[in-house]
């Protein structure tokens, strides 16, 4: 038998998603994937989980190269030449934001952090300055001897309250005291107690389910036969693809503006995709939201930044301006907070009739819990993705979190194709498009792809094997990393995987080290136009072409 190989599950996987009808990939670019999309790398898998999960994001990205080879011959007449998607730089893109450097230095770094240093401080709520707070979002032991998945979010006071630990407590600093006071404050609820609890406080939190018992809730019914992006569209007018301006890269995306309404990872990398196609994108963010800093380098490159206080009449008349002359929205908040802000899709839509309309969420679109708050780990928590993680690693009944947030990436990637393919077709037939997708849709997406052989998954655990329930991102990443790095050194210094931007708002000679965008074409530029740029450090208006 011959041996497992990433870059052929990757080719199918993408097989897969051009058979899938209910996504309606069109004949033409189906044909361009099946000619032109070549995955290359080194076949064996190395990192530490039994999922999918790069072959599952490979597919993805081509399925992106295949639509953005169908743009550029629709607006320039050229031919993109073979795509290439290399496995292992797919398998690097699944944990980028760990891997950026500002000025050769890691995003938390203190002498970035501290007062009067470059990165600004958005963590306004203290949640992630000490490790007590941090904690808060945990996978702890529950009374009843089930698992319960505890989420700070950005603001990590609320639920503190409710486990009855108090959030300004300055004893708790190491981890392991911390863990026992957070393990004990659970356990003092049945799982289901303290899901009531935290439902009826609207803070996000999930019991941890296995696979058959999350679909058997009316939420795992609803979103059962979901594809792993939702394309739907009413009759429109054609939109002609922007004019280019002479000097100026002929990519795939040159002149589409994109609004980008998003935090944390899973909106950002949305993004981020549509940038590295030449979109200009223009991220909106509130001087009064806490917000992640350490994703700026990697999932904000290649945007602008500008503030607007949409809780003010004078923000809501900005961002109606910008949404009149924008072609795509990217909605990553907790649903319905636009809507409640004068801009559901209705009122955008009156605005902008063209407008593509983005929207990601935690637990899918349809069902009873598709407006509850969610984050990556919730989705891995309630889809059963733990759960099974932990049987895998020998500890049948706990939740474990699989290491790598492979459905914040893989659902931003799923957003990448599905805007693009809208922008495709309201080119070509006309339509009025919208895309939705959600981690926990991606999550029972990559499952359905099946686990790897038992032969391969006893080569790659080794690394993962100590993990337990209780070990959060941090201690997750700092446990594997460093067995990543010596399975497989040469991608962490291969100079065609990463490159330097210069990044200005981090100083005069300010730089970051990011990942070089996946996708790659013979004839067609895939790039990064600028460094990033940190929340408002731009007008709140659409830059000029090229600027």
């Amino acid at each position: 038998m011959a041996p497992y190989s990433v870059v052929s599950g990757a080719r199918g996987v993408m097989d897969g998603l051009l058979a899938d009808t209910r996504l309606h990939i069109p004949p033409e670019v189906a044909e361009r994937a099946q000619r032109d999309v070549k995955f290359t790398g080194n076949p064996e898998p190395f990192l530490p989980v039994p999922f999918r999960i790069v072959e599952a994001l490979a597919g993805l990205k081509g399925l992106e190269a295949a639509f953005a080879t169908a743009i550029a011959e629709e607006r320039y007449g050229v031919n993109a030449g073979t795509a290439t998607v290399d496995v292992e730089h797919a398998a690097l893109f699944l944990f980028s934001t760990f891997l950026a450097r500002i000025n050769g230095k890691v995003p938390n770094d203190p002498s970035l952090t501290a007062a009067g240093g470059p990165v600004k401080d958005t963590d306004i709520h203290h949640s992630f300055k000490n490790r007590y707070r941090q904690l808060a979002t945990n996978c702890y032991r529950t009374k009843d001897g089930k698992y319960y998945y505890t989420h700070g979010s950005l603001d990590a006071r609320a639920t503190m309250k409710i486990l009855g630990m108090d959030p300004d407590r300055t004893d708790l600093v190491e981890t392991k005291d911390i863990l026992k006071a957070y393990g004990e404050a659970v356990a003092q609820f049945t799982a289901a107690e303290l899901d009531e609890k935290i439902q009826a406080a609207g803070l996000p939190g999930t019991i941890c389910y296995s696979i058959d018992e999350f679909l058997a809730t009316e939420q795992g019914k609803a979103i059962a036969d979901a594809p792993v992006y939702e394309l739907s569209s009413t009759p429109g007018p054609k939109v002609t693809w922007p004019s280019v301006p002479p000097n100026t890269p002929r990519q795939a995306l040159t002149g589409i503006k994109v609004l980008d309404l998003t935090r944390v990872i899973a909106g950002p990398v949305i993004g981020r995709g549509l940038a590295e196609h030449g979109a200009t994108v223009l991220r909106i963010t509130s001087p009064n939201l806490p917000d992640l800093q350490g994703i700026v380098p990697d999932l904000h490159a290649g945007k602008y930044s500008a503030h607007v206080d949409l809780d003010t009449a004078e923000g809501r008349a900005t961002l109606a301006a910008l949404v009149r002359d924008a072609d795509v929205l990217v909605d990553g908040y907790r649903p319905g907070s636009l809507a409640r802000r004068g801009f559901s899709r209705d009122a955008v839509r009156a605005l902008n009739p063209a407008l593509v309309y983005v929207r990601e969420n935690c637990y899918g679109w349809r069902g009873p819990w598709a407006s509850r708050a969610g984050w990556q780990q919730i989705a891995d928590a309630a889809s059963g993705v733990s759960a099974l993680y932990a049987d895998k690693l020998g500890h049948a009944g706990e939740a474990i979190q699989p290491i790598f947030p492979s459905a914040d990436y893989g659902s931003g990637a799923a957003g990448v194709v599905g805007t693009l393919q809208a922008l495709y077709q309201r080119a070509r037939a006309g339509g009025v498009f919208d895309v939705d997708v959600s981690l926990l849709q991606y999550n029972l997406y990559e499952l359905s792809l099946g686990l790897y052989p038992d032969a391969v998954w006893e080569r790659v655990r080794a690394p993962a094997e100590r993990l337990r329930h209780n070990w959060d991102v941090v201690m997750m990443m700092g446990g594997v990393g460093p067995s990543l790095r010596a399975a497989r050194p040469e991608l962490f210094t291969r100079a065609d995987l990463w490159q330097v931007l210069a990044a200005p708002t981090y100083g005069p000679e300010g730089s970051v080290r990011i990942l070089r965008p996946v996708v790659r074409f013979a004839h067609l530029p895939v790039e990064l136009g600028k460094g990033p740029s940190q929340n408002g450090d731009d007008a709140a208006a659409w830059p000029a072409l090229g600027k």
